[in-house]
């Protein structure tokens, strides 16, 4: 056996672990959703094949297309607090080294906690009797800013977003802190001698450096808020009706609750479009601004 079949076989043989987790755990029940997303199946009785209803019957639906525009709201809220706030934050505290390994834990700290106990924690949170978010706002004297938050329709899904917008702001912190620790301090010096001050340092010289970072965050920040169940099914069940259901939670409810695998399965199928239909057009802004 030469060199470059040994190199091959030894590649092989660390690539093929993974690639059968992969595709065992992630692209078999990918196909098999799409399968069952042809069929009318009760996840008991013999399948039916019915081609493309289940998703004509999405089309018509307008409980879908409502979680389809909570979870649009999700996806742009998320992008817009998680990304924008963990590079600021990243940037203050990259600035600011000294204590700087207490404060990347603190703000770490609640991307650990499990989503079903951040949840439970907010619903409490958002209580009318007992809330700390009424009781503070009665503190300095806005009483009639005081509502019961998990059953006002017009602030019901802010509230429901709020806690996951929050949670994961930690984890891009961390991600840009690692990336503005990998850009050359010469750099940053050299910027600096040629007057630049802080905020051309950051647009002109932080910010490019670290665009590959800043593309792969918003990538599993669009990917991860499409594929949201635990916050919105532990606050309020995605109710009233799916008022403040995201489609991974109205996939759950129709899959699960009302036993139609068929159509929840096309759900299933929707999302993982989505998050390519995302992917995509997220990467192809990206590359034209690189070039640009």
């Amino acid at each position: 056996m030469n060199r470059q079949r040994k190199d091959n076989l030894f590649a092989f043989l660390f690539i093929f672990p993974v690639f059968a987790v992969y595709s065992c755990f992630l692209i078999a029940p990918m196909i098999s959703s799409a399968f069952y997303s042809l069929n009318e199946w009760n996840g008991v009785a013999d399948k039916t094949f019915i081609g493309w209803e289940n998703y004509k019957t999405l089309m018509a639906s307008s409980d879908y297309w409502l979680t389809f525009w909570n979870t649009l709201k999700l996806v742009i809220v998320t992008l817009v607090v998680q990304i924008t706030l963990g590079l600021l934050i990243a940037y203050l505290l990259y600035s600011k080294t000294k204590g700087l390994k207490i404060f990347r834990t603190i703000y770490f700290l609640p991307v650990v906690i499990a989503p079903v106990a951040i949840g439970l924690m907010f619903s409490l949170f958002y209580n009318s009797e007992i809330g700390i978010f009424n009781r503070l706002l009665e503190a300095i004297g806005l009483d009639s800013w005081t509502r019961n938050w998990l059953s006002d329709t017009r602030v019901l899904l802010g509230a429901v977003i709020a806690p996951q917008a929050w949670q994961y702001i930690g984890m891009y912190i961390t991600i840009f802190l690692a990336a503005l620790q990998s850009i050359p301090e010469e750099l940053v010096e050299s910027a600096q001698i040629d007057g630049a001050n802080k905020r051309q340092q950051f647009f002109h010289i932080i910010v490019p450096q670290m665009a590959y970072f800043i593309e792969i965050s918003m990538i599993l920040c669009v990917t991860g808020a499409l594929k949201s169940f635990e916050h919105s099914w532990i606050m309020t069940n995605g109710g009233p009706g799916v008022r403040s259901a995201y489609l991974g939670v109205y996939m759950y409810k129709t899959a699960f609750v009302n036993s139609n695998f068929g159509l929840g399965s096309a759900i299933s199928v929707t999302i993982v479009i989505l998050a390519l239909v995302f992917t995509l057009v997220l990467k192809a802004i990206t590359e034209k601004i690189y070039k640009d």
